[in-house]
C-alpha cells in the first residue's frame, strides 16, 4: 500500500472527525493514528458496523472524516457525506473501492485480496513505525488475530519491550502475552459496559505510555466480570446448542445481560477450529448475530449475509464475521440459519 499518499492526504485534513470500530483493533487503530491526525475519536454506535442516525448527522457538521476498521464500502455513509475529505482504513473484505477526488480509501486486500493485516498495524505503519506506539498497534493486532505478516510490529515492540515476544512471535505465543491480556480487557469492556467501556478503553489506551499503565485500571474489573460470564455461557452452550452433525454445525442462543456474542463465538471456536459456530442473541430492537469458523473450512460471511438478506446487515472476514436482523425477522433468520447449516457442502 502507498502509506506516503495516505499521509499526505491525512496531512490536507481540517478538523476531522475519526471514527473506529468497537473493539480492540478498532480501538487501538484510532490511538495509534491520533498522533497523526488529532480529532475527536467517536466508536460506530449502530448494531453490527452501523453508524446511527445521531452519529451520521453529527459527522455532517466537518469538513472531514477519518473511518476505521469499519469497512464504510458496504454501507450508504459516503452518500451521505458528500463534498466531505474522508479517508478510510481498513482490512475487511471490500466490496467497492471509494476512492474519488475526495476519498482516499486505503485497505490491503486491494492488492493481495487473501491479504489479513488488522487495522491498527496500517496504522502502525502510517506512522511510519514510530516505536513509542507499537505495542499499542500490536494489542489491536492480536486482538483482531493477526500476527502473520505484521512480524515486523511485533519486532519492533520486542525492541522495548523483550518480555513480551520471549516465547516467539505467534499468535498463541502472544496471546498469552500481557499484549494479549490487555486485547481481552479491552473487549471486555464493550461486553461488560458497552459503548462506554469502549470509549474508556480508548481513554486508557491514549493515555497509557506502557503496557503496565492499562493493567491496574478499572478495564482489569470488566475483563474479571467478562471471565466469568463467557465461563458459565460456554458451559450453557454445551449442554444447550443446536447441533447439526453432518456438517459439524452450532446454532446458539445466548442470554445474558452483557454483550458477550461476539468474545463467545471465537472461544468455542478456537476449542473447535473446523466447526461452524453461529451465535446469536435476542434484544428488544432486534437479533445479533456472531458466526465463526477458525479454519476457514466454511465462509461464515457469506452464511450471515444470505440468511438475513432483506431484513438485516451482516459481514466481516470468511472465519469470522456478524450481523444484525430487525425486530420481528428473528424467527425467518433462524429458519434460514437452520437451512444453511444442514446444508453446508
Amino acid at each position: 500500500m502507498d502509506y506516503d499518499r495516505g499521509r499526505g492526504f491525512l496531512s490536507k485534513l481540517e478538523n476531522p472527525a475519526m471514527v473506529y470500530h468497537k473493539d480492540a483493533d478498532g480501538v487501538c487503530s484510532a490511538v495509534v493514528l491520533q498522533e497523526l491526525v488529532k480529532s475527536a475519536a467517536h466508536p460506530n454506535d449502530g448494531p453490527g458496523i452501523q453508524l446511527s442516525e445521531g452519529l451520521l448527522e453529527s459527522l455532517k457538521e466537518g469538513n472531514s472524516v477519518v473511518f476505521l476498521d469499519i469497512p464504510i464500502d458496504q454501507l450508504q455513509v459516503v452518500e451521505n457525506l458528500k463534498d466531505r475529505k474522508i479517508f478510510v482504513l481498513d482490512h475487511h473484505p471490500p466490496e467497492r473501492d471509494l476512492t474519488s477526488e475526495n476519498i482516499l480509501h486505503m485497505n490491503p486486500r486491494f492488492e493481495d485480496e487473501d491479504a489479513y493485516l488488522p487495522t491498527s498495524y496500517l496504522s502502525y505503519k502510517l506512522l511510519g513505525s514510530r516505536s513509542k506506539q507499537a505495542w499499542k498497534a500490536a494489542v489491536g493486532v492480536i486482538g483482531d488475530h493477526g500476527v502473520k505478516g505484521c512480524e515486523d510490529l511485533f519486532e519492533d515492540v520486542g525492541s522495548e519491550y523483550p518480555e513480551t515476544i520471549e516465547k516467539g512471535i505467534t499468535y498463541n505465543s502472544l496471546k498469552e502475552s500481557k499484549l494479549g491480556l490487555i486485547a481481552d480487557m479491552i473487549d471486555a469492556s464493550k461486553a461488560v459496559r458497552g459503548l462506554d467501556g469502549i470509549r474508556r478503553s480508548f481513554e486508557v489506551m491514549k493515555d497509557a505510555r506502557e503496557p503496565n499503565d492499562v493493567l491496574d485500571t478499572e478495564l482489569k474489573e470488566f475483563y474479571e466480570v467478562y471471565r466469568r460470564e463467557i465461563e458459565r455461557a460456554a458451559d450453557d452452550f454445551r449442554r444447550n446448542s443446536e447441533y447439526f452433525p453432518r456438517t459439524n454445525s452450532y446454532l446458539y442462543e445466548l442470554s445474558s445481560r452483557y454483550s458477550i456474542g461476539s468474545d463467545l463465538s471465537t472461544e468455542l471456536s478456537n476449542e473447535n477450529p473446523d466447526a461452524v459456530v453461529i451465535v446469536y442473541q435476542i434484544e428488544d430492537y432486534g437479533m445479533k448475530i456472531s458466526g465463526r469458523c477458525q479454519s476457514g473450512r466454511v465462509d461464515v460471511s457469506k452464511i450471515i449475509k444470505g440468511a438475513v438478506k432483506d431484513f438485516g446487515s451482516g459481514g466481516g472476514h470468511p472465519q469470522a464475521a456478524g450481523g444484525f436482523v430487525e425486530s420481528g425477522k428473528e424467527e425467518l433468520a433462524l429458519e434460514r440459519f437452520r437451512e444453511k447449516l444442514e446444508g453446508i457442502d
